[in-house]
């Protein structure tokens, strides 16, 4: 498959999680690919589903915003990076993502998503205690640097 393939394969699959098309986003996958996420591992199809539905009803409106380095492509590997924006439980929420993947075929056979998670609980934390505990995370991880 040429790189021009993956790269259209890619931005497909963005475009299909935006629009919420989980049989269409789940196409792209092999029967056996593996998407790892901060979330955790997701193995075969059915289990993929589950991520993919369960990650488009958390974030309302999700929309990748490709950006950074954007897609490139060597070979049977693509990288994606971009910002994700939505609505996370009713609070707009926007983050730095960055997804790779290794093809077998013309299928995704292994794909990583690494985000800021803490930016988005950051973001979308309501209620003082919520806020207080997310800052003292934030405090902590950032010791030394200002």
């Amino acid at each position: 498959m040429s790189e021009k393939d993956i790269e259209s394969i890619v931005r497909d699959l963005v475009e299909s999680l935006e629009k919420k098309d989980t049989e269409k986003a789940l196409s792209f996958f092999a029967d056996d690919a593996i998407w790892y996420t901060p979330q955790g591992i997701f193995k075969g199809k059915n289990e993929i589903k589950r991520y993919i539905v369960w990650m488009t009803n958390v974030l309302e409106d999700l929309k990748f915003n490709i950006d950074g380095v954007g897609i490139l492509v060597q070979g049977n590997k693509s990288i994606h990076q971009s910002t994700y924006e939505g609505k996370f439980k009713g609070v707009k929420v926007k983050a730095a993502n960055v997804c790779t993947y290794e093809f077998s075929g013309d299928k995704i056979k292994n794909h990583w998503t690494i985000n800021d998670r803490l930016s988005i609980a950051k973001q979308s934390a309501t209620g003082p205690i919520a806020k207080k505990a997310v800052n003292t995370i934030v405090a902590r991880s950032e010791e030394g640097l200002w």
